[in-house]
């Protein structure tokens, strides 16, 4: 797993990465277009049912957050916290049965824990619910992930459990298909650029 990334190595980071942006980035580049609702992943609805709270929106309806340097340190230590102090194990293997969405607290959990977990944190530091939002996606390798998806005046940003490292979406290098609404948590909405459905991008092989 990965660790903490010391304050010096993310300026760093966030130096080079507006460079990027600056130098070959087009502005429809920096934020995920969507088009139209979508249907929510069956698994996240059963996590509505059973946690309520986390699916209610929090704070001020905000299309972007202020990308300060202090919420810079907000993503860059929430996403190396939660990579280094939860182990990844797929549902099959931990539940018994596929496509369980939980925030952990047994320090294991696949994806979408991952990115339910470090949504929360940024909640709990007052981020608005509505700038965070979990994202459906297709690895280059065709697998089903979940990341999530943060809306700042510096475009949208990918906090992921297999990198410690903060990226633009667009340089994720992942097909994007599906996020949470930014007006409600409980709808979804398409991205453009996804061409399968949201039962195949999440559905993961198993052991057997």
């Amino acid at each position: 797993m990965t660790t903490f990334a010391s304050v010096a190595t993310w300026t760093l980071g966030v130096a080079l990465f507006a460079g990027t942006l600056a130098g070959s980035a087009q502005a429809d580049q920096l934020v995920a277009r969507t088009r139209g609702p979508a249907s929510p992943p069956p698994a996240f609805l059963t996590f509505c049912a059973n946690y309520p709270a986390e699916c209610r929106r929090s704070g001020a309806l905000t299309r972007q957050v202020l990308l300060t340097p202090e919420h810079q340190r907000d993503l860059q230590e929430i996403n190396a916290r939660v990579n280094s102090t939860i182990s990844e194990v797929s549902d099959w293997d931990h539940y018994g049965r596929e496509d369980v969405w939980i925030i952990p607290t047994d320090g294991r959990g696949d994806c979408e824990d991952f990115a339910l977990l470090k949504r929360k944190l940024l909640i709990e530091r007052g981020w608005p619910s509505s700038t965070l939002l979990i994202a459906v996606v297709a690895t280059p390798a065709g697998e089903g992930h979940a990341v999530l998806m943060v809306t700042t005046s510096e475009g949208d940003l990918i906090l992921d459990n297999k990198t410690s490292r903060v990226l633009p979406w667009s340089q994720t290098g992942y097909l994007f298909f599906t996020r949470m609404s930014q007006a409600n948590p409980r709808a979804w909405e398409s991205i453009d650029g996804g061409t399968i459905s949201v039962t195949a991008a999440t559905r993961r092989p198993h052991g057997p």
